[in-house]
Parts: C-alpha cells; sequence; structure tokens
C-alpha cells in the first residue's frame, strides 16, 4: 500500500478543495500557511511527481488540475483523516462513563478476537499466550497488560488486528495500569487472572463458542468492577489518569 506524505496529502487536499487550477505559488503559499517549510523547488518537484503519477494534469501557465485518479486519490486520504479523528476522539476518554464505553466496545470486538483466535491461532502462537497467563500472576505486570492485545494480533483478521492496535496503543498503557489497580483494590485480580487461563484453554481447545462467551464474561466482570470501584467513592481517581493520558 502508497504511503502518502503528509506534504503531499495537504496538497492534494488543497487541489481538491479548490474550484479551478491551482499554480505552483499559490501551492507554495498554501503549504506554508500548513506549516511546511517548503521552498520554490521543492514545489516544482513534488507537482511533477504527481504528473508522473497521472493524479494531476497540467494546465500550462493556468496551474494544474487533479485527475480522476487525482480526485479519487484525495477523497480517499480525507477519508482516511476522518476516521483517524474519529478514533482518536473516541480514544479521548474523560470520565467513567466514557471508561466503562470503551470497555464495552472492547467487549464487542475481543469476543469476535477470541472466537476467531481459536479458529486461527497457531501451535507457538497458543503456547505463547499459555505462558503469559501462567506467569502473570507472579508479578509480571507486562504479561498481564498484553494478554489482551496478544488475543487480536493471532486472531489473524485483518479488521480485528487493525483496530486491536488502535484499542491497545501504547499512549493508553496508564489506563492498562488504571484497570490493574482496579482489579486489585476490587480483589478482582485473582478472578481475572483465572479467566485469562480459561479464555486461552478455550483457544488451545480450538472451542470459538467457548472462547467467545468467556471474554464476554470477563468483559462483563471488568465493567462491572470498574463501576463498583468508582461507585465506592474512587472516581476522582479514574478522572485523575484519564486527564493524564489526554496531556500527553
Amino acid at each position: 500500500m502508497h504511503h502518502t506524505p503528509p506534504i503531499e496529502s495537504a496538497l492534494l487536499a488543497a487541489m481538491s478543495a479548490q474550484a479551478g487550477p491551482m499554480g505552483a505559488r499559490a501551492a507554495l503559499v498554501h503549504l506554508r500557511d500548513k506549516g511546511f517549510e517548503v521552498s520554490e523547488s521543492t514545489i516544482s518537484r513534488l507537482l511533477r511527481e504527481l504528473d508522473d503519477r497521472a493524479l494531476t494534469a497540467s494546465l500550462g501557465k493556468k496551474g494544474r488540475v487533479l485527475t480522476e485518479e487525482g480526485r479519487r486519490a484525495a477523497a480517499n486520504l480525507l477519508l482516511d483523516s476522518r476516521r483517524a479523528s474519529n478514533f482518536a476522539d473516541a480514544l479521548n476518554l474523560r470520565d467513567v462513563h466514557d471508561l466503562v464505553d470503551h470497555l464495552a466496545g472492547r467487549r464487542g470486538i475481543e469476543r469476535e478476537a477470541a472466537r476467531a483466535a481459536a479458529l486461527r491461532a497457531r501451535p507457538e502462537e497458543v503456547a505463547r499466550l499459555h505462558e503469559m497467563v501462567e506467569t502473570s500472576g507472579s508479578g509480571r505486570w507486562q504479561e498481564r497488560l498484553g494478554f489482551h492485545r496478544s488475543i487480536g494480533e493471532v486472531s489473524h483478521n485483518k479488521q480485528i488486528q487493525a483496530i486491536t492496535t488502535t484499542l491497545f496503543d501504547e499512549r493508553l498503557d496508564p489506563l492498562e495500569h488504571l484497570l490493574v489497580l482496579i482489579g486489585i483494590k476490587q480483589e478482582a485480580l485473582v478472578r481475572w487472572d483465572e479467566e485469562h487461563r480459561a479464555i486461552v484453554a478455550a483457544i488451545s481447545a480450538r472451542d470459538p463458542d467457548r472462547a467467545e462467551d468467556l471474554m464476554v464474561v470477563h468483559l462483563d466482570g471488568m465493567i462491572r468492577d470498574t463501576e463498583l470501584f468508582a461507585d465506592g467513592g474512587n472516581a476522582h481517581v479514574i478522572h485523575a489518569v484519564l486527564a493524564e493520558i489526554e496531556s500527553t
């Protein structure tokens, strides 16, 4: 898949929004206004590259316009930008209700991830999951934190893998630590670990129905524990961690 540099994306978006042709000078001014440090030679080279890839067509001194392929590329870039913005907004958690909604969304994805993992995970991947859940109780926090991310990875479903990567972005690691804290305070951590082991056992047995059901039970319990933690006078702890994440 072709990776579009930010400067190229900005230029294609500008040309798409313009009613008529865009000249090199107008392109230069626009990109500088967007914060790109570009020279006239850089603009000339970029425009030639777009011509060579049939994304733009020259109208001589009038400037350039997008071709049909160029308009399609600009539309796809706009759609990608909106998706990224929507994901970023969805992960911008502010309060207990947002955190519960986040876990509910994870439940919908992770139940399918567990089901797919039971059908598709490779033997060595299942062995790794066994290792993770057998060592998580001994203080190896990273193994516990990585469990849900790993289920998505071994699902071998590209859609699930892509969403899982976003849900477990490293910038949200403090959120995972918060969930561990909630598990400790609610005396639920041992139960969570047992549920992890049961999920892996179902995956190992190639039982997708049981793996899915166990994941739903597990996330339902995490949601319930989170709500009880907040109702127990600890909502401010959740808000503080979420504010820390938002500021990073």
